[in-house]
């Protein structure tokens, strides 16, 4: 296993669930159920199956979620990217299939793996959470702010979780021997938060808050905050990782040129400065 990967997957193995329990009556299911503890000191002489470069996050994040089940001792993959189609048509893809070992007992988690900026200004409605809890959750936006928690979290309520129910799926599950009334529901819900600096000692109602990564500045405070520190621009398929030195390093008059350049072609990068302790902070830079 490479270096870089070893050192993602155990940091994807942290990642904290956006909130704890049930919200909403949708549960969560947490990485820390999975027993890894007989494999945790073993990762660098463990075969990890090539995902390919150009892999997008979300999918990177399935490669790892199927790695951590097949190597647990106490669940078991069943079936993973289920595609369910109708007269050839996909209507959707059920993510994984997997029973608990001591009891037997079959879950169909879906996968979601994010990151946001938590916007105090962003208001959206929710078809399934209350209206305190619209309020609140819809502040958690993508740094592109082309997506945001509320939007995802209905999807997953009107759409993703029903396909299980579908007739098409009856059908392509059946070679399986599955009872379907049987199967107990549950969203891997992950998430790194990054919210405003100015709010580091705000209380976060409805989320987990090991959840909060780091902080974000929009181009224009980040174009007057001139320092000596190194910076490092992760790509995305690193931004699961912990902060580590990179190949590239910019000063900060290089570093300010290489955002303003990602921010006008849509992208708010993340963005790794290195203190002169050595240390890092991680943060993001919008528009």
């Amino acid at each position: 296993m490479s270096v870089d990967l070893l050192h993602q997957l155990k940091a994807y193995i942290k990642t904290p669930s956006f909130w704890n329990g049930s919200l909403a009556g949708i549960k969560q299911f947490s990485l820390s159920e999975l027993d890894l503890s007989h494999f945790n000191n073993n990762f660098d002489h463990t075969e990890f199956p090539e995902i390919p470069a150009n892999t997008i996050l979300g999918k990177r994040a399935e490669h790892y979620f199927e790695y951590c089940i097949q190597q647990c001792s106490n669940y078991e993959l069943i079936a993973s990217n289920i595609q369910i189609n109708v007269a050839r048509i996909t209507k959707g893809e059920l993510d994984f299939i997997i029973k608990e070992i001591c009891t037997g007992k079959i879950l169909h988690v879906e996968l979601v793996n994010k990151f946001y900026c938590y916007d105090p200004n962003s208001t959206e409605k929710s078809e399934h959470l209350n209206l305190t809890e619209s309020l609140e959750l819809s502040k958690y936006v993508g740094p592109n702010k082309r997506d945001n928690f509320v939007f995802k979290f209905d999807r997953l309520v009107n759409h993703q979780l029903p396909l299980l129910f579908q007739p098409a799926t009856l059908e392509t599950l059946s070679d399986l021997n599955l009872n379907i009334d049987t199967i107990e529901q549950r969203v891997c819900f992950l998430a790194h938060i990054y919210i405003p600096r100015e709010l580091w000692q705000q209380d976060f109602n409805y989320i987990n808050k090991r959840c909060i990564a780091g902080y974000y500045m929009n181009f224009h405070a980040f174009a007057k905050a001139n320092t000596t520190n190194q910076y490092y621009l992760p790509e995305k398929r690193l931004w699961i990782g912990n902060c580590h030195i990179l190949t590239d390093s910019y000063s900060y008059e290089e570093v300010v040129y290489k955002i303003e350049e990602s921010l006008q072609r849509g992208f708010a990068p993340m963005v790794w400065m290195q203190l002169e302790t050595k240390q890092f902070e991680s943060f993001f830079v919008i528009a």
